[in-house]
């Protein structure tokens, strides 16, 4: 159910390479992730453009999951951090929503990049992410920072992007801190948010459409700062 690829021989030789010289890793030990592809969109791309940045911190140890069982409680005991991408995806069996919920309410970390428009049957991944796409637009827009204190964008910027523009229904139960939202014209739709949850943490971006922003260094320094909080660490820059 897991597919231990972690990433490519190269990046996995520099990944090794700096874990030796990463105070983080070494008093704290990696942080395990596990990668969710939830159907949609370009999760290729996205792990081409993502593994090197991830890598170079020294700090994570990944691999992607095969199938949506990779969250029912024995499988994900194996992490301390889960990453859902895209859009898709259809969490049929209850054991797979209790073993995320336990997992992030016990202290696991939940992330989701462009991945509101994904398992819109359940309501657990629905209260969990706490947005469900609705519709989008899209092009070059501005994305302004709403609280530069909170320790995932101390030091991001305001900055522009080409991608899409997720609008959402937000679950009634979630309580959403929005730290980044769309500023163009009439558009202030929140795009950057985080939540806890129990002893647990989510952060969840709907950037993510694209190797546009795939490729964007403001986009990726918001993804890992993202994941290090979600883990309950500090944020540092990739």
């Amino acid at each position: 159910m897991l597919r231990r690829t972690f990433l490519p021989a190269l990046v996995l030789a520099t990944l090794t390479l700096l874990a030796a010289v990463s105070p983080a890793a070494e008093t704290r030990g990696k942080i395990r992730l596990l990668m969710v592809y939830n159907g949609g969109h370009d999760f290729k791309g996205f792990k081409a453009a993502m593994d090197p940045v991830v890598a170079k911190t020294g700090d994570f140890d990944a691999a992607v999951a095969e199938n949506f069982d990779a969250l029912k409680a024995e499988n994900l005991q194996k992490f301390d951090l889960v990453l859902f991408y895209g859009s898709g995806g259809d969490l049929k069996d209850p054991a797979q929503e209790k073993g995320l919920e336990d997992f992030v309410k016990a202290g696991g970390g939940m992330a989701g990049v462009h991945a509101t428009d994904a398992h819109k049957k359940s309501d657990v991944y629905w209260r969990l992410i706490g947005g469900r796409f609705t519709t989008h637009g899209g092009g070059k827009f501005r994305i302004a920072v709403l609280d530069k204190k909170h320790p995932v964008m101390a030091t991001v910027e305001d900055f522009e992007i080409q991608d899409e523009t997720y609008r959402n229904q937000y679950h009634a139960e979630a309580k959403l801190h929005w730290l980044g939202r769309i500023d163009r014209g009439d558009e202030k739709e929140p795009m950057i948010w985080t939540q806890e949850i129990g002893k647990g943490r989510m952060f969840s971006t709907t950037l993510g459409h694209g190797r546009e922003a795939f490729a964007n260094p403001a986009f990726q320094r918001l993804v890992v700062r993202g994941l290090y909080w979600a883990a309950g660490r500090e944020p540092r820059n990739p």
